[in-house]
């Protein structure tokens, strides 16, 4: 009897997340503060940045200036603001089975069997297709990136010291193109300073 087996015994599967015209944002705004496009700010240095790091922050500092907000020197800012690329990826396991194929010969005992009723409480396998031991599992990768902008107190001009004032993501999918950042960053910043979170509609 000739058999076919289906199925590596353990597969690594990576679901690729597309670009969205009609991403996630998500923004919250620390009790008490009321950060405002007139406040002072200063942008985060990153000691020895990535070049896609070091791009992110050049495409938010044209948008800030872009957008009318205050850029100034650490010593003299209300606020210093953060950035980071993240990468929000969950992974979900799935049973998988070997099947084993059978001839055509069997397939026509099977077909002749199939007038008996199996037993109560059992269901006949599908003739010529019969499931094998399970082979363990197969990994299912959700993968989803985004920008993230983390405004903090500023220290040296804040008497309460470092405190986060606000916080804001806006998802991307499975990749952030350099070419979106610029329109991600503006979307998001329509939000500075406000509590939100829903899907948002792009400008194409």
């Amino acid at each position: 009897m000739k058999t076919c087996w289906f199925l590596p015994a353990f597969l690594i599967i990576l679901l690729a997340g597309c670009a969205t015209n009609h991403p996630t944002v998500g923004a919250w705004r620390g009790t008490g503060f009321h950060p405002a496009r007139t406040d002072q700010i200063a942008l985060t240095s990153r000691p020895d940045p990535s070049a896609e790091d070091a791009e992110l922050g050049r495409v938010l500092v044209a948008e800030l200036k872009r957008e009318g907000f205050k850029l100034v020197p650490a010593a003299e800012a209300d606020y210093t603001l953060a950035y980071v690329l993240e990468d929000d990826s969950t992974a979900t396991y799935m049973p998988q089975h070997d099947f084993v194929v059978a001839t055509p010969a069997q397939t026509s005992q099977d077909l002749a069997a199939s007038a008996t009723p199996p037993p109560l409480g059992f269901s006949r396998p599908q003739a010529g297709l019969t499931p094998a031991s399970s082979l363990g599992s197969t990994v299912v990768v959700y993968s989803n990136k985004g920008i993230r902008l983390y405004l903090y107190t500023n220290p040296q001009t804040h008497p309460g010291g470092l405190q986060l004032a606000w916080s804001g993501c806006i998802e991307a999918g499975q990749r952030v193109p350099a070419e979106r950042e610029p329109v991600l960053i503006a979307k998001l910043l329509t939000y500075f300073g406000q509590d939100y979170h829903g899907t948002v509609d792009l400008e194409k």
